[in-house]
């Protein structure tokens, strides 16, 4: 996995390319606390991302509550098919927005 952050406007956009599983999670952990720095609104670009698992989807719900306690959102955009479908299974659309497009997520 690799994991990019960005501040793009008001957001803090976190781009993860690979898998995201229970291997890789801490180090996606430690980019969410650094992209927290730079702003409190942030949005996952997961147009890159293959593969998902329920250790990637507590990283989203931690950084989520996290986001909601500080007054700040979490968004993701552009997930392929597989982790997409992960993400609907499981209720996260129902919290967190996901939106088809970077541009979409940035209000755009």
């Amino acid at each position: 996995m690799h994991v990019l952050t960005e501040r793009n406007g008001h957001f803090a956009v976190i781009t993860v390319t690979g898998d995201l599983d229970a291997t890789t999670t801490a180090q996606l952990q430690d980019e969410v606390r650094a992209a927290r720095t730079l702003s409190g609104d942030l949005i996952f670009d997961m147009a890159g991302m293959s593969f998902m698992d329920s250790a990637g989807i507590r990283v989203l719900l931690d950084a989520y509550h996290h986001a909601r306690a500080h007054g700040g959102t979490v968004s993701v955009c552009a997930p392929r098919p597989s982790p997409r479908k992960v993400m609907e299974l499981v209720g996260l659309a129902g919290h967190i927005p996901i939106h088809d497009t970077l541009q979409e997520a940035l209000g755009g």
